[in-house]
């Protein structure tokens, strides 16, 4: 991090801010923010409450809903650092930073907040710099108390990764051979009554309860454009479903409904289908959450004049399932798995077992004015799941929307977290991931012989151990510290070709 960064940031957390009333409540915690890291070691320490906690991404709402139940529950919970910092979430009077313009009066109000970030990477093992800087501006503004409209444009570096920035500048630069792009990271317009909220914008849906990212749909992809419904048919029972938008041109789709229950205190289920299909006239069946997928294409069949043969893709969609589970067996320690299943057949015909698979432990113990936790999360994903022969894969742009590691890949995750308090929060994680030579996309075409499902090929390992310290003394302000160590055999799955080095991150976020 270059010290003139460092130096604005602590400047700017010295300021004087004027309190304002809380923030909007239909704006939604970001998929990937370390805000769900906190709710689960809340929920893993004092019970799940009446929250569905594997389907995201949670509104400020939800979050002042789960926090308020679980303190009337649990008393001692307002004294718990995670608590702290997720109260910070949701109004400047508990620790955040008032927006830098609000305006508010009988009829609604309206933010604006600009922000800064500036992330820096180096992993030497791999031979990689990541550098993400980006000035932007977050725009909110809420009608009464039932709509939101929600934008984040920035200007930046371009990044890789699914939330890093996709464009060139070669083509969407600002000026002229100078590497800084426009674009935007959020939009949407949200829209709450009695029955549910419905939403309708760009950004990333995730669900399960996995650490490293969900089997079925997780947030390992770009944001997608997407409507999407969600509703509490009783109490203890949510029904949520969506339509995305993956290439507009080529009329590609995906679309997912889910339902979660909670059966008991301790325990939280899921079931869910997910579907990938073509043709913009097949998605208001696929916005019917009560229709199964599998007999959406069945209809097309019947209902179309069009031969099959080169029109099969026409016809067909890839439907995946998934089931998982978060048990919370006892205080201070919550169990979770999640499983998926890739275009399952009933007939007799030998097909690979085209499944994603994750099993996972949290543990965490209050240590005086902080808290300890530990994870462990193992996932494994076969090799042709997510992928079809007639090519409606379960992919955007190169990424799968499932598991962020792909096909053909294993990975062991563990983590041990200690929060000093509110403010600090020091990790050490270590990760081994194993990745056969197969890629997303890769297909077994019917008929043909079934091979092993062992990883493929020359197997690249990457195995790593890494430190870090985080600094967040409100909603507003972030500095963070990675160091550590990577081992990688067989890079590009050639065998005998190794590397090793270090590894590190900087991370500054300010918004204001």
């Amino acid at each position: 991090m270059r010290l003139p960064l460092l130096a604005l940031a602590i400047a700017l957390s010295t300021l004087a801010v004027p309190a304002h009333a809380a923030y909007h409540e239909l704006e939604e915690i970001p998929v990937e923010s370390r805000t769900a890291r906190d709710i689960e070691d809340v929920a893993a320490t004092y019970g799940l409450g009446t929250a569905f906690h594997s389907t995201r991404p949670w509104t400020r709402a939800d979050l002042a809903a789960f926090l308020q139940e679980i303190i009337a529950h649990a008393p001692e919970a307002e004294d718990d650092p995670a608590v702290a910092r997720l109260r910070r979430e949701l109004g400047p009077e508990a620790g955040g930073w008032g927006a830098l313009v609000r305006v508010q009066d009988d009829q609604g109000s309206l933010e604006v907040s600009p922000y800064l970030r500036a992330d820096f990477a180096e992993d030497r093992a791999r031979q990689t710099v990541v550098r993400d800087f980006r000035g932007g501006l977050q725009f909110s503004a809420m009608a009464g108390s039932s709509v939101l409209l929600f934008s984040d444009v920035f200007a930046g570096t371009m990044s890789p990764g699914p939330h890093g920035n996709p464009v060139e500048s070669r083509h969407f630069g600002l000026i002229e051979g100078v590497q800084v792009n426009p674009y935007f990271d959020r939009a949407y317009v949200r829209a709450r009554g009695p029955l549910g909220t419905v939403t309708l914008g760009h950004s990333w849906l995730r669900w399960g309860p996995g650490v490293t990212g969900g089997v079925g749909l997780s947030d390992g992809s770009q944001a997608y454009d997407f409507v999407e419904f969600r509703t509490r048919l009783l109490r203890r029972l949510q029904l949520e479903w969506f339509v995305a938008s993956l290439d507009p041109v080529a009329g590609s789709y995906l679309a997912g409904h889910r339902i979660e229950v909670r059966p008991g205190a301790s325990l939280d289920l899921a079931l869910s289908e997910l579907a990938r299909f073509d043709g913009v006239a097949s998605a208001p069946l696929y916005l019917l959450p009560v229709i199964p997928y599998s007999l959406i294409e069945r209809r097309l069949i019947k209902s179309s004049d069009l031969p099959g043969g080169p029109n099969e893709a026409t016809f067909k969609n890839n439907v995946m399932w998934t089931a998982d589970v978060a048990w919370r067996a006892r205080r201070g320690l919550r169990l979770h798995g999640e499983i998926a299943v890739d275009d399952i057949s009933f007939s007799s015909e030998k097909r690979p077992l085209s499944i994603a698979w994750q099993t996972g432990v949290h543990g965490r113990w209050r240590q005086g004015d902080g808290a300890l936790s530990a994870r462990g999360e193992y996932s494994r994903v076969y090799r042709y799941t997510y992928s079809s022969y007639h090519h409606h894969d379960f992919a955007f742009h190169g990424l799968p929307t499932g598991y962020p590691l792909g096909p053909d890949a294993e990975q062991t995750f563990g983590q041990l977290a200690w929060a000093r308090n509110a403010d600090w929060t020091f990790t050490l994680d270590g990760a081994l991931a194993r990745r056969g030579e197969a890629v997303l996309g890769d297909f077994h075409l019917p008929g043909s012989p079934v091979p092993s499902m062992a990883l493929s090929g020359v197997v690249e390992q990457d195995a790593r151990v890494s430190a870090s310290a985080d600094w967040s003394p409100a909603a507003g302000l972030t500095l963070g510290l990675t160091v550590g160590d990577a081992r990688v055999r067989a890079t590009g799955h050639v065998a005998g070709r190794d590397a090793g080095g270090v590894y590190g991150a900087t991370r500054c976020r300010v918004r204001w």
